[in-house]
Order: structure tokens, then C-alpha cells, then sequence
């Protein structure tokens, strides 16, 4: 009996604890429940704190969830998912006996399920990711700005700091820098910017130059460009730029604000301590900083006497301190007032300057009056003028003066301001427009070097003149006794011109960029020369008496404006010298032009004009005539371009006159080609042939030799192309080539043919041409080889620097013949597209010229196999290879032998649908080889480490969305 009473304890001592914890879930369910509910509780607390870092919409590009993070928060709605499902069943329990009595089972499952889960929830807690949640972005959108502070500037050092130490201030949301103008504001925010490069500070820096000339537009448009953003209406760019900006931590530059910008009526979220972006501000004005509730102002200090002495001797030179110059240069110095620019400016005028009766005449010239320009202090303008008044000459003075009718941030084309100076008398001495082109380059250069005026984009093409140096030219020219009277509104929103009265003594009035809709009806200016009234969009009607009491007028601008006619009046104008009407859509007619004898350039490009007006043949004065882009001239008399004698630029481009043949009789009322071989003086030629066939005949062509500038397109409208030299001819839908078409080809730099047939090689027409760099082939049929060397002339074809054939379905080789020597030297750049039968693109003969090559793309040759043709190679081949493109080459099995020595130098290889090319050659120069997957994985190696070395080297191929 105490056996099995011992026993009986055994094994209820055994099966005790089991039977305690099935037990506790019925018994302690609800209290297992409310333990879950606080554990899920804290789950849930840490998953909204981190999903909080996370950024959503345009950034999620850029920033994200580290992978633990991300799982983690998953695993975390999981289980909450869980929770709330058992409170919710817990909630909804059945009962027994009408709910008087419990449900024990079901007790039992809820309260076994919430102590597993609750045993999860605690062990993913522990799992909780720890520091950093958000994986770092990629480098910020900050791009480099041009400059640096000058060395040794501890007063600028400092700003710079302070201004650093504002970004890191949660409370310094909008800062503003302000000073005078020239006190170095651009340049320590260009400092700010460039600090920035490289971190991940902000996920986009936006910079925006405003300038005087306040415009909401223009900075929405400006930060939509920098944010890839496209626009339709200006509703939408408030709503684009919000949406786009909403979730980003940005910085803002806003440069140079003249006046208050409201920020959130432009789409631009103000910064919060929730999206931590930080707008910068510099302006002249402290009422400026008021008006945008800066957090921060900061104000920028001139340089202090030792800093400014060492910045004008560092841009003055050895000359500053020479005995018995030192003291002026000091005094100089001093007469600057510590501005930065001012100091630059001056050093460089007086550079080399060792006379010292030129430094006393430069401590005069900064002790004089001060021009009188609200706001910008008098210091700026003393300093600024000397470098006017050190101009080589009157020419250059007024050459610079006369920039300051364009907006100030504009960019001028310099080809148009050479001609208005070459027309104001400013050009002389010259024989031709390029000598006048040259020349006025060399005033240009020569105003740059004083500072007075900068580069523009592109630079070889554009100048511009910055506000501050605008204002000083404005100043002079507005109130100088010497020199002539200048009228300038530009870009300020006027809707009704200035006064009548303020006309009469100018002898130069701009109101470009304005709103103008209607101008004075007689207006009495009898000493005005240039009037510009270009882009006033407006501007519909000229009155019919506007232009009676403007006898010495000789430029006349009213391009981008809406007007339909002009006015009789203007055959009064017999000192006319420009007419400019580009882009003016609306207009359909002119008056007779029989008086306007004087006129040496017209532009009427854009137009709607659909005949040119009567006595156009009496303008035999005339150099420089613009009938481009002219969708409504159809026709142009007979015998009138040959009357045009002294004419030096004649273009025609896009503008599809029909051309008459000289021995057509039914054709006699039109003008032929023949006519320009009577134009001695002809040196710019630009037009569009739509008739092949009108070149039978005509012997335009012996003028060739003599044009420094052409462009020809022959055939219907070009619109597939990608030649971008000058001399350039393109032919399009030709089925035939007669000897004209040789000559222009002869002499061009590029050529293009697009949608022909009639030629099996281009070398039938071009194999004399010394001059071609670039040659474009696109949808040619017939033709089964580019060039066959025994057709090519002694030294031809040597210069050739860019290939482009796209849609040859007949081609079978590039090249045939031996390659003469010196031949394919400077090839740069191969692209070859859609040319099914071609099977391998270059023989080993030829290979061997193509040193210069640097760029290869070849894609959609369905028949092609290799690249280049053999096993036995000659070593280094294509010694200067950067870049190789093979897309859709589906039969391609090798790009160059194994054994061969080639591409040394090759730093990049993209090859996409190339399914046969199983091995690649071991250049070991390669940075970055991108590709398919699918295709890598299948590639053959030579052994294990190769293939280790080369992985690292491989970027998947992601096709775009």
C-alpha cells in the first residue's frame, strides 16, 4: 500500500506542471491578454517612431529603410495584425446557458495563443534595430560652383562660418546674408555650396539666381529644371514644385533677392523643424530680411585694411608696391571701402600699371562724385567706374555702355551685338561683316578682361552683363553729358510705355521684355538711333504715325511681338540700317521698302510673311538677310537676290521657296540658284532645297570655294540628325546626285543622308572631300559599302572623326580597298544601327588604323557575328577605346580574338541581348561592364579568380520604366 501510495505522489508530482499550465490559460487568459496588449503597445510605439525617419515620394529614390529595419517593421504588423485578431475574438467570446455561463475551451485556446504570442512579441523586441534606421542616400543633388574665397580673408572666413553654423541650428529655418552689392555675398554662398559637395547633408541644394528683375516664373522654372520637373501652366507649377518638394530635406539659395518673395504662393513648402530644409537668402536690402521673417540675418563686413591690402597687391601685382607707388596704390586701395569686387576690379585695371601719374589719376577718379543708383552705395560705383574710364578707348566705353540696353542676366548673342555696334559706327575700318566679327571679339575679350562683362552659355556664342555693372552702365549713359542718352526699362513689367517727353533728347531707348500694348502715336525723337522693343508680346498695332518724327533711327528691333502689319511710316526711316522682326508669328505684311536704301540687315526669320515687299530688290546695300523658318514664303522674284550685290549672309534654312531652273521658260517669274553665283560678296550661305532638280542647271555651286560658313539641306524637311559641325550639307529623300550636290560636298565638314537610295557608296560623291568630320548614313537603301577606298582622291577623307549609319539594310561592309595611309587616324566616334546583312564590322586591315578610336556602339545587326574579322591580329588595337556599346547583336559569338592585344584602355562595356557572346577578352583597363544577368551567369571564364575579379567590375543592366 505505501508503494502505491508513493507512487500516486510520483506521478501526480509528474504530471502536476503540465496539467498547472493548461490550467493557468483558462484561469489567467485574460490576464496572459492585457500582458500582450502592453507588449504589443511598445511594438507598436517603436515601429511608428521609425517609420517616421522613413521619407516617402521623391525620395524614396534617394533615401530609405535599412534592410533590418524594414523587416522588422514587417514582422511588427504581423504580429499586431495577431493581437488585434485575439483581442478582438476575446472581445466576441461565446458563452453558455445565455451567456450566464463561460466557454472554458475557448479560454483555454485564447489564453494558450496570447502567451505564444506574447512570447514572440518579446523576443522581437529584443530584435528592435538599434542607431541608425535610415540607410545613407546616395550623394546629394549638389552641384559645383566656380570660385572660392581669396586666401588670408579672416573677416570672410568668418561669415563663412557663421553661415555654416546656421545650418545646424534646427531653429535657423530662413537666413539671410546681406550687404551692398560687391561685398562678396555670391561668393561665400558658392563656399556654402561646394562645402556641401559630397555629404549628405540635404537631399537636393537648389540654386537660383534672381536679380533685379524680380519674376515668380523664372525661379519656378529654374528650381523645375533642377528638379527634372516639366511644366504646362503656372497653376500647375505652384501644385508640381509643392508636391515634388513637400517630402524633401532641401536647401534653397535664393541669390540675389531684390525684393519680398512669397514662398508658399510659388509652391515652395517653408521649412519646419519636421522637414529640417533651410533656405538661404542674400540680398543688398536689410528691408529685404525683414519682409522674409528671416530666423537668422547675417551680415556680411568689408575687409579689414590688412586684408584688403593683400587682396589688391595679390590681383594688382609687383607694381603696387614699387617705391614712389606703394603710397597711391595704398590710397587706392583705401578709396575701394574694403568691397571684395570693388578691390578685384581695380587691382586688375591697374595691373602693370608702374606710371605714377596714372595712380594719381586713379585716386582722383575714386574721389570723384558717385553716380546716384538707389541702394547700391556710393563705394561700389567709385570703385566700378575707374575700371570703365581705364578702357583702352571711346570705342570700347561706348561698346560696353551699349550692353546695358539688354536686361541686365541676359544673354546677349555676340554675333547681334557685333552688328549693332558694326551699324552705331562703333566697328570701323573694316572691309567685310567677318572682319567687323573679329574685331568686335576683340573688343569683347578685351571688356571681359576689365570684368565689365562675363561669359554667357556657351560661352563662345553668349555674353552677359551682371546687375551691378548693369546699373553702372545705365548710370553713365542715362546722365553723361559726353556721352549719348539712354532710355532702359527692361523687364519691368510696364504695360504703357514711359512719357512721351522722356523720348525726346534720347538717342537710345529700351524697353525689351516688357508688357507693352500700346505706344505714343507721334512720338517727336529726333535723336534717337536704336530703339528695341523686342519681346513685348503684347504689342500688336504700330501706330500709323509712330515713326514720321524719326529721322535718324538705324536700328529697329520689335522681334518676339505680336504685331500683324507696320505702318506706312516706316519708309520714312531712310536711315534705317536694321530691321529685326524675328519670331514676330503674327505678321503677315510689310509696307514698299523703295526708301529704306540704307538698310544692311533684315531679319524677317519666324515670320508670317508670304511675300517679301515691294522694292526688296533697291535694298543694294544690304549684307546680312534672314528669310529662315518662313512656313508661308513660297516663291521669291526673279532677278531680285541677284540685285542684292553687297549681300555677305544669306539664309534660307527651313524655308521651302520653289526654286526656278534658269532654262525653264514656264518658270521665269521665280528666282533660280543661278542668281547666288552672282552674289561676289556671299560668304554665309544657309538654305533649304526642297528640288533636287534645280541644281541640273544652275552653277551656284562654283561659289563654294569661297563660303567660310554653310549650311544646305536639299530635299523635304530634315528632321532625324545628329551632325552638329558647321559646313554642313544634308540630303534627304534623293534618289539621284547630280554634280552640284559633288561640289557641296566637297567642300563640307559634315553630311548627312537620310531616307535615299540611288548610291551603293558614299564615296561616289564624297571621295574628294578633305574637310568631312562628321558623316551621317540613315535609311539608305542600295548602298552595300560606306566608302571604297579606290575611289577616294589623294589626302581625302583623312579627317573624318565621327561615323553614324543607322537603317542600311543592304550594307555588307564599311570599308573596301586598302586604307591609305594617314586614313581613319582621327575616327573618334563608330555608331552603327539596323544594318541586318552586315556580319562583321572591321577587318583586321582596317582595324589597325582606327588608333584614335574612343567610342564604338554597334546595335540591331541581326547577322552579325564578330567585331573585328580574324584570329590572327595585329597587337594594340584600338589603343584608345573608352567605351564599348553591343545591344541586340542576337548572333554575335565574339567581339576580337582572344589572343589579341586590344582595347587597352577600355574603361566601360555595355552588352545587352547579345546571347551567343559567352567570353569576353581580359581587359583588365575596365571599370564598369553592364549587362543582363542572365547573360553574366553564362558567361565563360578562364578560371575562378578571373571570373572573381571581373564580378566585381559587373552593374546588371536595369531597363528603363
Amino acid at each position: 500500500m505505501e508503494y502505491l501510495k508513493d507512487h500516486a505522489v510520483e506521478i501526480i508530482q509528474w504530471l502536476w506542471p503540465p496539467l498547472a499550465e493548461q490550467l493557468d490559460y483558462v484561469i489567467n487568459a485574460e490576464a496572459h491578454l492585457e500582458a500582450l496588449r502592453r507588449a504589443a503597445e511598445e511594438i507598436k510605439c517603436k515601429r511608428k517612431g521609425i517609420q517616421r525617419d522613413d521619407i516617402d515620394g521623391p525620395l524614396k529614390k534617394r533615401r530609405k529603410l535599412t534592410h533590418q529595419a524594414a523587416r522588422w517593421i514587417d514582422d511588427s504588423i504581423k504580429i499586431e495584425k495577431e493581437v488585434d485578431s485575439i483581442n478582438s475574438e476575446f472581445k466576441h467570446k461565446p458563452m453558455f446557458l445565455n451567456g450566464l455561463c463561460t466557454n472554458y475551451l475557448y479560454h483555454y485556446k485564447l489564453g494558450k495563443r496570447a502567451v505564444r504570442i506574447l512570447i514572440d512579441v518579446k523576443d522581437l523586441k529584443k530584435k528592435a534595430p538599434l542607431g541608425e534606421v535610415i540607410s545613407s542616400p546616395s550623394r546629394p543633388t549638389v552641384v559645383e560652383k566656380q570660385g572660392s574665397l581669396p586666401p588670408g580673408q579672416r573677416t570672410s572666413e568668418q561669415t563663412l562660418e557663421e553661415i555654416w553654423r546656421c545650418l545646424g541650428d534646427e531653429e535657423s529655418r530662413i537666413i539671410c546674408v546681406y550687404g551692398m552689392g560687391g561685398i562678396g555675398k555670391t561668393t561665400l554662398m558658392k563656399a556654402i555650396n561646394n562645402r556641401l559637395v559630397g555629404t549628405q547633408d540635404f537631399d537636393i541644394v537648389l540654386w537660383v539666381t534672381v536679380s533685379k528683375e524680380f519674376n515668380t516664373e523664372k525661379i519656378q522654372k529654374e528650381i523645375g529644371y533642377q528638379l527634372n520637373l516639366v511644366f504646362h501652366d503656372s497653376e500647375q507649377k505652384r501644385d508640381k514644385l509643392f508636391a515634388a518638394l513637400k517630402n524633401m530635406k532641401y536647401m534653397l539659395i535664393l541669390d540675389d533677392l531684390w525684393c519680398y518673395f512669397n514662398l508658399e504662393e510659388a509652391g515652395i513648402p517653408l521649412p519646419n523643424g519636421q522637414n529640417r530644409c533651410k533656405i538661404v537668402i542674400t540680398t543688398r536690402f536689410i528691408q529685404v530680411v525683414n519682409a522674409m521673417e528671416a530666423d537668422k540675418h547675417i551680415g556680411v563686413k568689408t575687409l579689414t585694411s590688412e586684408e584688403s591690402w593683400n587682396l589688391f597687391c595679390d590681383k594688382a601685382g609687383d607694381v603696387a608696391r614699387l617705391p614712389g607707388i606703394k603710397s597711391l596704390a595704398e590710397e587706392v586701395t583705401k578709396e575701394c571701402g574694403g568691397l571684395p569686387l570693388a578691390i578685384i576690379t581695380v587691382g586688375r585695371a591697374m595691373r602693370r600699371k608702374d606710371k605714377k601719374e596714372l595712380w594719381l589719376d586713379a585716386v582722383r577718379s575714386l574721389r570723384g562724385s558717385a553716380p546716384e543708383i538707389p541702394g547700391m552705395g556710393p563705394n561700389v560705383f567709385h570703385s566700378l567706374k575707374l575700371t570703365y574710364e581705364h578702357l583702352e578707348d571711346d570705342k570700347h566705353k561706348r561698346c560696353f555702355l551699349y550692353c546695358a540696353l539688354f536686361p541686365e542676366d541676359y544673354n546677349i548673342r555676340i554675333q547681334e551685338l557685333v552688328r549693332f555696334w558694326t551699324i552705331e559706327g562703333y566697328i570701323d575700318n573694316v572691309k567685310s561683316l567677318e572682319d567687323a566679327s573679329n574685331k568686335g571679339h576683340t573688343i569683347i575679350e578685351r571688356i571681359k578682361e576689365a570684368c565689365l562683362l562675363e561669359d554667357g552659355q556657351p560661352k563662345d556664342t553668349y555674353v552677359k552683363m551682371y546687375g551691378l555693372i548693369c546699373d553702372l552702365a545705365i548710370s553713365i549713359a542715362s546722365s553723361s553729358q559726353e556721352e549719348s542718352k539712354f532710355l532702359v526699362r527692361t523687364c519691368a513689367k510696364l504695360k504703357v510705355p514711359p512719357r512721351e517727353e522722356m523720348w525726346e533728347e534720347m538717342e537710345r531707348i529700351s524697353l525689351m521684355s516688357n508688357e507693352i500694348e500700346d505706344l505714343p502715336i507721334r512720338p517727336n525723337c529726333p535723336k534717337l538711333v536704336s530703339l528695341f522693343l523686342r519681346k513685348n508680346t503684347q504689342l500688336k498695332i504700330i501706330p500709323s504715325s509712330f515713326f514720321e518724327l524719326m529721322p535718324k533711327l538705324r536700328i529697329l528691333d520689335l522681334s518676339y511681338t505680336a504685331i500683324e502689319s507696320l505702318p506706312m511710316s516706316l519708309s520714312l526711316l531712310v536711315n534705317l540700317r536694321a530691321l529685326i522682326l524675328k519670331y514676330c508669328t503674327s505678321l503677315v505684311g510689310l509696307p514698299p521698302f523703295e526708301q529704306l536704301k540704307e538698310l544692311q540687315f533684315v531679319d524677317l526669320s519666324c515670320s508670317a510673311i508670304s511675300n517679301l515687299p515691294e522694292g526688296f530688290g533697291n535694298l543694294v546695300k544690304l549684307k546680312q538677310l534672314d528669310l529662315s523658318n518662313l512656313d508661308c514664303l513660297v516663291s521669291i522674284p526673279r532677278n531680285l537676290l541677284s540685285r542684292l550685290s553687297c549681300l555677305e549672309e544669306l539664309r534660307l534654312l527651313k524655308t521651302y521657296v520653289s526654286w526656278g531652273v534658269a532654262a525653264d521658260p514656264q518658270v521665269m517669274s521665280e528666282a533660280s540658284l543661278g542668281e547666288v553665283a552672282t552674289l561676289t560678296c556671299l560668304s554665309t550661305f544657309d538654305i533649304t532645297i526642297p528640288n533636287i532638280d534645280c541644281l541640273e542647271h544652275d552653277m551656284f555651286y562654283r561659289q563654294w570655294p569661297r563660303f567660310k560658313n554653310f549650311a544646305i539641306h536639299v530635299g523635304c524637311n530634315w528632321v532625324f540628325d545628329h551632325l552638329s559641325c558647321d559646313n554642313s550639307v544634308r540630303i534627304h529623300q534623293c534618289d539621284h546626285f547630280p554634280h552640284g550636290i559633288k561640289v557641296m560636298i566637297k567642300h563640307a565638314e559634315g553630311l548627312g543622308f537620310a531616307a535615299c537610295s540611288g548610291l551603293t557608296r558614299v564615296s561616289q560623291v564624297a571621295g574628294d572631300s578633305k574637310n568631312l568630320r562628321q558623316l551621317q548614313v540613315y535609311r539608305f537603301n542600295g548602298m552595300d559599302c560606306i566608302i571604297d577606298w579606290r575611289e577616294v582622291g589623294e589626302g581625302a577623307l583623312q579627317q573624318l572623326e565621327w561615323l553614324y549609319l543607322d537603317g542600311l539594310p543592304d550594307l555588307e561592309t564599311l570599308f573596301k580597298g586598302e586604307v591609305p595611309q594617314g586614313s581613319l587616324r582621327n575616327l573618334r566616334s563608330i555608331e552603327v544601327s539596323y544594318c541586318e546583312k552586315l556580319r562583321c564590322l572591321f577587318s583586321s586591315s582596317v582595324a589597325e588604323h582606327l588608333d584614335g578610336l574612343q567610342e564604338l556602339t554597334v546595335r540591331s545587326c541581326d547577322e552579325m557575328v564578330e567585331i573585328v574579322e580574324g584570329y590572327t591580329l595585329p597587337d594594340n588595337l584600338f589603343p584608345q577605346l573608352r567605351r564599348l556599346r553591343l545591344e541586340r547583336l542576337y548572333k554575335l559569338t565574339r567581339i576580337v580574338s582572344s589572343t589579341a592585344s586590344a582595347a587597352t584602355n577600355l574603361q566601360e562595356m555595355e552588352v545587352f541581348r547579345c546571347p551567343l557572346l559567352k567570353k569576353l577578352p581580359l581587359w583588365n583597363s575596365i571599370q564598369k561592364i553592364k549587362g543582363e544577368s542572365d547573360w553574366w551567369a553564362g558567361l565563360e571564364w578562364e578560371d575562378e579568380n578571373t571570373k572573381s575579379l571581373f564580378q566585381q567590375k559587373f552593374h546588371q543592366w536595369t531597363l528603363p520604366r
